[in-house]
């Protein structure tokens, strides 16, 4: 399983209202999309944006998606944050 590091990169976005995250955090997931996918999922973003919106983990422009090949010992599935903590909504 493949560990990603998503950074925000636009952080003045109006779609980061939405999410309870909004620092650099690790994801396992087999693909980059499925990566952002799981971010997007545990960021709080479904509970909080509209219907339409797109989480900002999600978007390309505003987050980067980068494989981290030397991170292996994660679960997979599972967001952590730079402290080491489990992003699980």
């Amino acid at each position: 399983m493949n560990v990603y590091r998503l950074d925000p990169i636009e952080p003045g976005h109006p779609a980061w209202r939405f999410s309870d995250e909004k620092d650099t955090v690790w994801a396992c997931a087999p693909t980059a999309k499925r990566a952002r996918e799981l971010v997007a999922a545990k960021s709080g973003f479904a509970k909080h944006g509209a219907e339409g919106d797109q989480s900002p983990w999600q978007d390309e422009a505003v987050t980067s998606c980068v494989l981290q090949p030397t991170m292996s010992l994660m679960s997979p599935e599972t967001v952590v944050r730079e402290d080491g903590s489990l992003v699980d909504f």
